[in-house]
């Protein structure tokens, strides 16, 4: 004999014991099944359904707004909006302590007198910058963390033995066939057919203009 356990069933539906409606208002003393329901809405200042023939469509279920009971009204938004001049004292620059030494009477101070105490770090009389304030990292990240493993003099850096001049054998990106391209170089990118070009100056020097024409023969 198997045994099966269930959750019981409160489900109201058509036909069942419940006593239920929709549109009649019972007593307080018949609980019904959603009695809780209207007593979730109490206390109220007004009941409409506690005098059925005497209705007063003209008064509202509460005489109050919100969460408050002193029959006091809340703020607008414009009124909380327009009261924050009230606050403007609360944001103004003020000043918490007046310094003994100011730009005035520091001429007239003897800051290194000898106090009894240490000049610096703790217990002394004025707060100092420690040694090391205005000192500068340069160092790299790349040059901190890969350091050579063994020491070594770097060679120097000597200019090159002959002259780079890579540049004028490099194409250019025409003026002329390539005008669908979307690189387009120049002040006015659009109508730019000078001929000129980066390197322009750079063959002119390296490849001098020579003559087609031969020599006359004398």
């Amino acid at each position: 004999m198997a045994y099966y356990m269930a959750l019981p069933d409160f489900v109201e539906r058509k036909g069942s014991l419940y006593l239920r409606s929709d549109h009649m208002g019972y007593g307080r003393a018949t609980l019904n099944s959603n009695w809780h329901q209207a007593r979730e809405a109490e206390p109220k200042d007004y009941d409409i359904n506690a005098e059925p023939p005497k209705r007063n469509l003209h008064r509202a279920t509460y005489d109050r707004i919100g969460d408050a009971t002193d029959g006091s009204y809340p703020k607008t938004s414009y009124q909380d909006q327009t009261e924050q001049i009230y606050l403007k004292d609360d944001f103004e620059e003020k000043e918490a302590r007046k310094p003994m030494v100011n730009l005035e009477t520091v001429g007239h101070a003897d800051i290194d007198r000898d106090t009894g105490l240490p000049t610096s770090g703790y217990s002394a009389v004025l707060p100092r910058h420690y040694p090391e304030h205005d000192k500068r990292h340069l160092e790299t990240t790349n040059r901190v963390d890969y350091k050579p493993p063994y020491p070594y003099t770097p060679a120097e850096e000597k200019p090159a033995d002959f002259p780079d001049n890579s540049n004028a054998y490099k194409k250019c990106h025409s003026q002329f066939t390539d005008t669908a391209d979307y690189r387009r170089y120049g002040r006015n990118t659009w109508q730019d057919e000078t001929g000129i070009y980066a390197n322009s100056r750079v063959k002119h020097e390296l490849f001098p203009p020579t003559t087609t024409l031969p020599m006359q023969l004398e």
